[in-house]
């Protein structure tokens, strides 16, 4: 095994050496390249949008992107979850005792069902919050990064059955998202949530439960397989023994009567340790933890495909940052793989960014934000409720040929106005822009390049349905300037639209002379629309 001062000197050396191969392009960026930018980062970017980046480098967009997200929400929380949690939690502990303990079975069944609606209802009131939270944001970077966390660290609502406890752990991840994954493990050792998923109450001196360390070898750190035997783990889940939710915080914290405190060997090291120590031990003692999540940002942001030997760089940079996740992303960003062109339009949208991405490109109403949650399930993705502990596979698994055809009828009640109308979105990229560099490629301030477009009161009437037999307006939206001026441009609206909606080109024939909303229609249909 390397010890870890080799370890650290083999992966500072790699990522200074990896630092020319990452080495942006020293100019202003295309229009194509901007595009990309939004779509690999967000969930793609209309035409302002893009061109707010056009005056920038690549390293300046990708600063202003970072330098652009936040740790906290835009969208105000829901009333429920406003309040102090642990009191919120013993409130929620004393309703369903004072149910269980209603004599009359008829009543307390009655007072039952009450609690398990009241439940149900904020649990889809939470969905849909999330999904109006990502296509409202100024920083849609921050929301694809609290989609890749969440499918990281995994726990489910329909287990844990307290939607608060949820929304603690969203608070949590998007505090921890981009900063440091040292401090990340250590909050979701003691975060409610995964504490509730993984049965970690049982989990006490004398009678080890095995879940919570296994995940964090096999999942979080170290990767399925890697660097651990069996025996870790078990030794591992010693160390984890005697976690109890503490009602004062809500959160799990240790009792020193529960937990095993006899001598441990875990990675061949020998100590007293507690959760804690494990984290140390595998940030400090395995290369391979630093892998793994370099391997992750690779397929989320660049490839399906792995280039071991970037790959590695990319692990290098991370480590030697002491696990700094902006670092990394940042770094990931900026590899020539990442804009290299045979690269895009190579991974395939999640079921929640083909939601929110249409929602946002085409500027839709939000007045029904768990709609759009409902409309993500029916294509294979359940927000808070991931299939196991492994989470989502992601890409090509998203797609099948039911899974496509269902994806078009989803397409279409969207642009057929069936999610509802409301009010105007706003300005999509404002925080993130606000932190771009003032001196752009060609030296000129880039504050005075970008335009910001007005939102526009007028609706457009939907036609609704799937007959492509008239030009009237399909979309039941608030059509900012792009939309409204592209339906008088006749084929070059049509381009313009194809531009901004597909990374490549159309694989069915756009019929140009059919209409704008027609050809849009034919756009969203297209198999490359499930592209990024």
């Amino acid at each position: 095994m390397r010890t870890p001062t080799t370890t650290a000197r083999r992966l500072a050396i790699v990522a200074v050496l990896g630092l020319a191969a990452w080495a942006p392009a020293a100019h202003a960026l295309e229009k194509d390249e901007a595009r990309h930018l939004l779509a690999r980062t967000g969930f793609g970017g209309t035409p302002a949008e893009i061109d707010q980046l056009l005056p920038l480098t690549r390293e300046q967009a990708v600063d202003a992107l970072i330098a652009g997200t936040h740790a906290t929400t835009r969208t105000k929380p829901l009333e429920w979850c406003a309040g102090d949690y642990a009191a919120y939690m013993r409130a929620r502990s004393a309703d369903w005792d004072a149910a269980r303990g209603i004599a009359d079975r008829s009543a307390r069944d009655k007072k039952e069902n009450e609690l398990r609606g009241e439940r149900d209802r904020r649990s889809r009131e939470l969905k849909g919050w999330l999904y109006q939270e990502m296509i409202t944001t100024d920083s849609p970077l921050t929301e694809r990064m609290v989609l890749f966390w969440s499918n990281h660290f995994t726990s489910a609502l329909r287990t844990i059955e307290e939607p608060r406890v949820m929304f603690e752990q969203d608070a949590l991840i998007r505090r921890d998202a981009l900063d440091n994954f040292a401090f990340f493990l250590k909050d979701i050792n003691t975060d409610p949530a995964m504490y509730r998923y993984l049965d970690s109450d049982s989990n006490v001196s004398g009678r080890p439960n095995e879940n919570y360390a296994r995940e964090v070898m096999e999942l979080f750190t170290l990767g399925e397989g890697q660097k651990y035997t069996e025996g870790d783990i078990r030794e591992a889940a010693r160390a984890f023994t005697g976690y109890k939710l503490d009602p004062a915080t809500g959160r799990a914290a240790l009792s020193p009567g529960a937990h095993d405190n006899g001598w441990k060997t875990i990675f061949g090291k020998k100590g007293t340790f507690d959760g804690d120590d494990v984290i140390k031990l595998l940030l400090l003692s395995e290369e391979r933890v630093a892998i793994n999540v370099a391997e992750k940002f690779w397929k989320e942001f660049v490839a399906d495909t792995l280039d071991s030997k970037e790959v590695y760089k990319l692990a290098g940079t991370f480590y030697h940052a002491k696990y700094d996740i902006r670092k990394l992303l940042r770094a990931t960003l900026l590899t020539k793989q990442f804009w290299d062109a045979d690269n895009r339009g190579t991974l395939f949208k999640s079921p929640a960014e083909y939601v929110v991405g249409t929602a946002r490109l085409l500027q839709l109403p939000i007045d029904d934000p768990y709609g759009y949650a409902q409309l993500a399930d029916h294509i294979g993705y359940s927000i808070l409720d991931p299939p196991n502990v492994k989470g989502y596979p992601g890409s090509a698994s998203w797609i099948s040929t039911e899974t496509l055809l269902s994806r078009w009828e989803v397409a279409d009640q969207m642009i057929g106005g069936k999610v509802g109308a409301g009010p105007d979105v706003g300005s999509m990229m404002g925080g993130a822009m606000a932190a771009a560099p003032t001196k752009p490629a060609d030296g000129k301030d880039a504050s005075k390049d970008g335009k910001k477009e007005p939102a526009t009161a007028k609706k457009e009437e939907p036609a609704g349905g799937r007959k492509e037999k008239s030009d009237e307006p399909l979309l039941s939206l608030l059509p900012k300037p792009w939309v409204a001026d592209a339906r008088t441009k006749g084929a070059d609206g049509v381009a313009q639209a194809i531009m901004l909606l597909l990374p490549l080109p159309p694989i069915d024939e756009i019929a140009k002379d059919a209409g704008f909303d027609q050809a849009l229609r034919q756009i969203v249909h297209d198999p490359s629309f499930n592209l990024k």
